[in-house]
């Protein structure tokens, strides 16, 4: 046997072996996001996750958020949140997740960005409700979780450190869209996507729920890149086409509320469509629909604080009543296909926390009009959703809540991708295939070390006279005789060029110690969802008039000479008409 006729079956023996590992997954697995097991926020208590940004890293607390258009970035509290915002609050920065202080990151910089990186929020849709605010953008470091955690982490990154109390708690943005900045020359990619270029998850999707602080045991929050939890799943749920207008990609139809109190009527009968966003807490329902919630349970709206807030009676009739309630969501506003999501009353027996005070109220706003509806994420502590941003569709389901730590972690896979549909192979037949692969290449192994002990003791008994004949030829002063290297039988060879003396020539070894090989060619690029081409920036707002604040005082970031651009909008309805930046 010789070198040749071995390396088909080395070949082959490699061939099997690959294709055994390709018959498991074949694909990146979905990547499970722990939360941080904290509970943050003053409007409620919600789950939070760790990332770890800046050089030397900076460990903060954030909530993932859904909007497509504000969670293109990750944002971070600013120190100016504390210092700024709300001086001589004790515990500010634990109560904001912790805060990012960017000048003592060596990795900050915002050397590409006008403005020295200060530009409006991109609050598309969060604007609606009255809540803006300033950030400064900056590429650095971003780590998911904590160092040393194993999860993805990635240079380069763009980050919006904000001080607006608008948002207490920074948000990890679950957005595929990338963020456009009027100075910059190309659209950036949100992390989302590059957690799917760099094949980290198997497709741009995630599934989410937002937990439950109030079941026993709590329930943290559950977040999976690339696919979702199957264990954190109650029922059989919705699937809905995006909705037109990207920036409301996860539009429902709520089609009723009704409570289980006896003899009660609906509370909402009316359907509407609305936007399920975990960036803002409440629920923003029509008028008539709140009108009948303070009816039946006694809630009274609080003009200046616009929140219903509970007195102590109130609060404890309530409880005492306990009311779940039943939401039933549909493709429209009636009919069709339908999902029912129930909620316990102590999923909404939150409190809302100003300064030192913190009250118990009701998570319901008044919406002014359709542009309002919104599901915060109140709903989405009894909800579990997955978005497909590669399908454009996204489920709505009941949330379950397992024994703590258990997992059933399912992949999105990319559209086309249908290798494991056809294959239908268990594991018990993978692991066949992989252990008759390890067989033939331990047997194709023992046979080449057999074939070259034989080989070598074979060139070793030679005849005497072949060598003297060959050393014969070394002594006959023809110069075209030359000297080979000793080969891999530890003989030395010796040998003559073909020519007159009809000696034959022995082809030389193939030698190990220079191998060529080809020029590497990068030719990984990546892709992005399309986004619209308007580049204006808008000029900062004179004050911040949310709520009861007074105008003339802003809690924003200091502009100092230089006035924040808005960030172009990359799925606005308007945003053509938009052209230009405003001074």
């Amino acid at each position: 046997m010789s070198d040749i006729s071995m390396q088909p079956a080395i070949l082959l023996a490699y061939a099997l072996l690959m294709a055994a590992a390709s018959l498991g997954e074949g694909h990146a697995p979905p990547l499970s996001f722990p939360p941080s097991q904290y509970w943050d926020g003053n409007d409620g208590q919600w789950s939070s996750f760790h990332v770890s940004v800046g050089s030397p890293s900076q460990r903060v607390r954030l909530l993932p958020g859904t909007s497509v258009t504000a969670g293109d970035a990750t944002w971070v509290v600013l120190s100016e949140g504390c210092s700024l915002a709300n001086p001589g609050l004790r515990g500010c920065e634990d109560t904001r997740g912790n805060v990012f202080t960017r000048n003592e990151s060596t990795s900050w910089s915002t050397d590409r960005l006008d403005n020295h990186g200060l530009y409006q929020l991109d609050t598309y849709e969060e604007s609606k409700l009255g809540l803006t605010g300033n950030a400064y953008y900056g590429f650095d470091t971003l780590q998911l979780g904590s160092e040393g955690s194993g999860l993805p982490n990635f240079t380069d990154q763009i980050i919006a450190g904000i001080a607006t109390n608008d948002f207490w708690l920074g948000s990890l943005g679950l957005s595929p869209l990338p963020i456009n900045f009027t100075s910059y020359n190309s659209p950036i990619p949100s992390l989302l996507t590059r957690l799917r270029n760099s094949t980290h998850i198997p497709s741009t999707s995630w599934g989410y729920t937002a937990g439950a602080a109030y079941k026993e045991p709590p329930m943290f929050g559950s977040l999976t890149f690339g696919g979702y939890d199957a264990d954190r799943i109650g029922g059989t749920g919705i699937s809905l086409p995006f909705w037109a207008d990207q920036s409301r990609d996860l539009l429902v139809g709520l089609q009723s509320i009704a409570y289980d109190t006896l003899g009660s009527v609906p509370l909402m009968t009316n359907g509407i469509y609305t936007f399920i966003d975990s960036m803002v807490a409440p629920m923003w329902l029509p008028l008539d629909v709140c009108q009948a919630f303070e009816q039946a349970f006694g809630l009274v709206w609080n003009e200046t604080s616009e929140l219903y807030i509970l007195n102590s009676t109130t609060h404890a009739n309530l409880r005492a009543q306990n009311p779940s309630f039943t939401l039933t969501l549909g493709s429209g506003t009636s009919g069709g296909n339908t999902t029912k999501i129930t909620m316990p009353y102590a999923a909404f027996d939150l409190n809302m926390t100003v300064g030192y005070t913190s009250e118990p109220y009701f998570p319901l706003k008044r919406a002014q009009n359709s542009t309002q509806y919104t599901l915060g994420r109140v709903f989405l502590q009894e909800a579990y959703v997955i978005a497909d941003y590669e399908r454009k569709n996204f489920t709505v389901a009941q949330a379950a809540f397992p024994a703590s730590g258990l997992q059933k972690l399912e992949a999105i896979l990319p559209p086309g991708f249908v290798f494991l549909k056809k294959a239908k192979l268990s594991k018990g037949p993978i692991a066949g295939v992989v252990v008759g692969a390890a067989v033939i290449i331990s047997l194709l192994l023992i046979a080449l070390f057999l074939w070259i002990r034989r080989r070598r003791a074979s060139n070793m008994a030679q005849p005497a006279a072949g060598q003297a004949d060959v050393h014969a030829h070394l002594y006959d002063g023809n110069a075209g005789i030359h000297e080979k290297p000793a080969g891999i039988d530890g003989l030395r060879h010796f040998e003559k060029p073909a020519g007159a003396d009809g000696m034959p020539r022995h082809e030389m070894l193939g030698s190990d110690t220079f191998r060529p090989e080809l020029p590497a060619i990068d030719k990984y690029g990546y892709s992005e969802l399309q986004v619209s081409e308007r580049s204006w920036r808008a000029e900062l707002s004179a004050g911040d008039k949310h709520k009861s604040r007074v105008a003339t005082t802003v809690y924003e970031l200091p502009a100092g000479d230089v006035a924040a651009a808005e960030l172009e909008s990359a799925a606005s309805s308007e945003a053509k008409k938009r052209d230009k930046p405003k001074r």
